[in-house]
């Protein structure tokens, strides 16, 4: 169980976040909203996915309002709520995306993960370019970011398939350690790799720790979601020492009063009246 008295692990923390965090109204989680959280120093240097389409309702355009080609069909508020899609599109494959649309349009994102503000978002399905360079899924890099530092990053690569999930030192150092999923063999570092940092803790001033997603496409950056709980601290990080390294980092203020009082030594854990 996570200790939730003295938090020191990064799940442990995320934990405590999800419920006792100030969370912005206008939500990072929120896809559509992700690109209002970047730096105007910093918007020069990374590129927002094009949208071609957006609605509140299930009902998808029509094959001759949509270019052909291939695109992700996603919905802002939910995980997991993202699929490949290739128009035109046939009669059997737009009723069973309807379908599925009216369900990401009417669930609660996961009750059981508790990631309240979900619930708080004006909800859309829409039509993303896709990313890839060629037939296979766009790697996604995500960097962790606390306190306004990039601590460590990870690149996903076959989430629709053998997912494979390798991570790196702000420097971009291969980690020999795994988070969520398997690791693999390390990927090559952009060109561009600087402005992916500038980009990440440009938005990361703003929060005590987030999770800035970006996808690379040639020589361009793309911004992706950002992350307020990855997998809503659920699921258990594989490598400890990622764990304890991303807890020892983020340094939450909303914890400070708690913080002080064990860092003083003022409180044994086995004894409860040091809350008081």
């Amino acid at each position: 169980m996570p200790d939730l008295i003295d938090p020191q692990t990064f799940t442990e923390k995320q934990v405590l976040f999800k419920f006792f965090e100030l969370i912005p109204t206008l939500s990072p989680s929120n896809k559509l909203n992700s690109h209002k959280f970047l730096l105007n120093s910093h918007q020069h240097k990374i590129k927002i996915p094009n949208r071609i389409w957006k609605s509140k309702t299930p009902k998808l355009p029509e094959n001759n309002v949509i270019p052909p080609g291939r695109y992700f069909f996603k919905s802002n508020h939910g995980a997991g709520t993202n699929m490949p899609v290739v128009f035109p599109i046939g009669p059997e494959d737009r009723d069973r995306l309807e379908m599925l649309a009216g369900r990401w349009l009417t669930k609660i994102h996961d009750s059981r993960l508790s990631l309240w503000w979900y619930e708080t978002m004006e909800r859309y399905v829409y039509l993303e370019e896709d990313l890839a360079e060629d037939s296979s899924e766009a790697p996604d890099w995500k960097f962790f970011t606390c306190n306004g530092k990039v601590e460590i990053f990870q690149v996903d690569v076959g989430r629709f398939g053998d997912h494979v999930q390798t991570i790196y030192s702000r420097s971009g150092r291969f980690i020999d350690k795994e988070m969520y999923f398997k690791s693999g063999s390390p990927v090559g570092i952009p060109t561009n790799f600087s402005d992916m940092i500038d980009v990440a803790e440009g938005i990361g001033r703003s929060f005590d720790f987030i999770r800035v997603d970006m996808f690379v496409k040639g020589t361009d950056i793309y911004l992706g979601e950002i992350g307020l709980v990855p997998n809503g601290a659920s699921i258990r990080i594989i490598s400890p020492e990622l764990d304890w390294k991303l807890g020892a980092a983020w340094k939450a203020p909303w914890m400070g009063k708690v913080d002080s009082q064990f860092s003083a030594g003022h409180y044994n854990k086995k004894d409860m009246t040091g809350l008081d």
